[in-house]
């Protein structure tokens, strides 16, 4: 009786030993992060230099095909040709690699549309960055 007994019991704790432990992805540990608000974004310009007012602004992710919305509204006065392409609050829409993200506006005076690509990362970081792509649009 007992051999049996006791043979059963090295089956259960050998196959509760050998099962293996899935994980689907690494787990997000993007270490110590600021209470920051970061944003991304890109000034229309003129030839001069000026801020350029424009129109149908749009930002693409080239990974996922999606256009990018933030909640940021855009910049007045002085800096009314700076747009934010993406927040912290988008950041969940980026790898961490970093996407592609296609940027295209129209001059609002003379309809000249001009378009930039940008790379931005996120995902399991603390906050969005462009770590790649101009600063600038410039107009002719």
């Amino acid at each position: 009786m007992k051999k049996p007994l006791l043979f059963l019991l090295l089956i259960v704790v050998y196959s509760t030993c050998s099962k293996k432990t899935y994980q689907s992805a690494a787990p997000c540990n993007p270490g110590m992060c600021t209470m920051m608000f970061a944003t991304v974004g890109v000034n229309f310009v003129d030839k001069a230099g000026n801020a350029v007012a424009i129109k149908d602004f749009k930002a693409v992710n080239l990974r996922s095909s999606k256009v990018i919305q933030t909640e940021a509204t855009p910049a007045s006065g002085e800096n009314s040709g700076f747009h934010v392409i993406a927040t912290d609050g988008n950041i969940k829409e980026f790898t961490i690699e970093g996407d592609e993200v296609k940027v295209t506006a129209t001059n609002a005076a003379t309809n000249q549309t001009q378009s930039i690509t940008v790379k931005i990362t996120g995902g399991c970081a603390c906050h969005v960055a462009k770590v790649a792509g101009p600063d600038k649009v410039v107009f002719d």
